[in-house]
């Protein structure tokens, strides 16, 4: 049992993905396979905010030591973080902190429009590429000591960023008071989270891993906000990482609350609860057996079978499926941090791309790149595949 950490009732779990590896973690020799987490995936969901949450027992600090996510290699993601970076410059926010920056994604567009910035990431290897590229990033957690340094070093931010950051905090709720304690009076905040009612309608389960221990309604994120005297100023359904939410807070400013955010609201009150959580469950447990189903069938046509990308999604996608490289020969991803190594837990290998060994069939787990793939692939004999639901793409 464990309690919600915005109203603290007690949680029960509501489904289980089963027995899962990190999802971010992928292994490279045969030790790194043979000692390997693994445990049982429970989903717990509160129905009064609209929170879930996946525990685990594996310290916050292992999942970013050595971290193989570098979000500069997704076109689409890049055009993003484009148009976000010129958002910023529009409004004329000064000196923008991002937490949780990796490579420097959002840090190169501020560069390049001449807006002060500062990058903060837990991960060591990543943070080196961004300072390798001038993109200045403090490695560290974004705690109390890290709020105090930067104020001495470097002042008070106007604006603080945090993209598909806060489902992987420990305690969000010190977040927000950080955030607080670092911001000028009038600053705002924005934070980009996957949305919990959008996997729940497109009954995207494989967004759960364990490296995100919190899964977010806006409510939700409304009431944890309001504690620390942050008020919804504006909020929108972004197409990022398969449906996020943008929610920009303002201090103290409840009356700027706008029409889009209590027709969100509203939304999320008729749809997010148990019954459909379980119903939406049933759905994505039939999508993968359709995969299972379809991938044995084009195996018995003769045709090969490969991954284009190994997000984390493949991950809870496979373990949960069974599937291993007696189905997928091989997972294509476009980061030099993974290649050579294997899948967490179905140890499936993960390649470069190869234009001369094209397999017949890609089942594409980085869907919501679809076009630069296909731009860079072309044909497949085949063709290519969104994995749940089992559709051509």
């Amino acid at each position: 049992m464990c309690d919600c950490i915005v109203c603290h009732a007690q949680l029960a779990p509501t489904f289980s993905l089963g027995p899962q590896p990190l999802a971010n973690k992928y292994p490279k020799t045969q030790s790194d396979k043979n000692n390997e987490f693994k445990a049982e995936m429970n989903v717990y969901f509160c129905e009064d905010c609209g929170y879930a949450s996946v525990p685990c027992s594996v310290d916050r600090s292992v999942f970013f030591e050595d971290y193989y996510y570098l979000s500069s290699v997704n076109k689409e993601l890049n055009n993003h973080f484009i148009d976000l970076a010129e958002e910023i410059y529009q409004k004329k926010f000064n000196f923008v902190v991002d937490i949780g920056s990796n490579d420097g994604i959002l840090l190169r567009p501020l560069k390049d429009r001449g807006v002060n910035f500062l990058g903060v990431d837990p991960s060591e290897n990543v943070s080196k590429i961004a300072n390798d590229n001038g993109l200045t990033t403090i490695v560290g957690f974004f705690d109390e000591g890290m709020v105090e340094h930067i104020q001495k070093q470097y002042g008070r931010p106007d604006l603080i960023t945090a993209s598909s950051v806060f489902t992987h905090l420990d305690h969000p709720l010190v977040f927000f008071e950080n955030v607080k304690n670092l911001l000028q009076p009038n600053g705002k905040l924005i934070i980009e989270v996957e949305y919990l009612q959008k996997i729940v309608s497109d009954f995207a389960f494989e967004r759960f891993y364990f490296d995100r221990p919190h899964y977010y309604s806006l409510k939700s994120l409304s009431k944890m906000g309001a504690k620390y005297g942050f008020n919804i100023e504006d909020a929108e359904i972004i197409n990022v990482h398969g449906g996020s939410l943008k929610v920009t807070f303002a201090m103290g400013q409840a009356d700027l609350i706008n029409s889009n955010v209590q027709k969100l609201l509203e939304q999320e009150t008729a749809y997010l609860n148990t019954s459909n959580l379980l119903s939406k469950f049933d759905d994505f447990r039939i999508g993968c057996e359709n995969m299972r189903k379809a991938i044995q069938e084009f195996k018995g046509k003769g045709f090969s079978v490969a991954g284009y990308g190994c997000p984390a999604r493949f991950s809870t996608i496979t373990n949960f499926s069974g599937l291993s490289a007696a189905d997928i020969s091989q997972v294509v991803d476009d980061s030099p941090l993974k290649q050579g190594r294997f899948s967490p837990g179905m140890h499936i290998p993960i390649v470069s791309y190869d234009p001369d060994e094209k397999p017949d069939v890609y089942i594409v787990f980085a869907f919501e790149y679809i076009a630069s793939i296909k731009e860079k692939v072309g044909v497949m004999t085949g063709g290519y595949f969104k994995p749940v639901p089992f559709i051509e793409i």
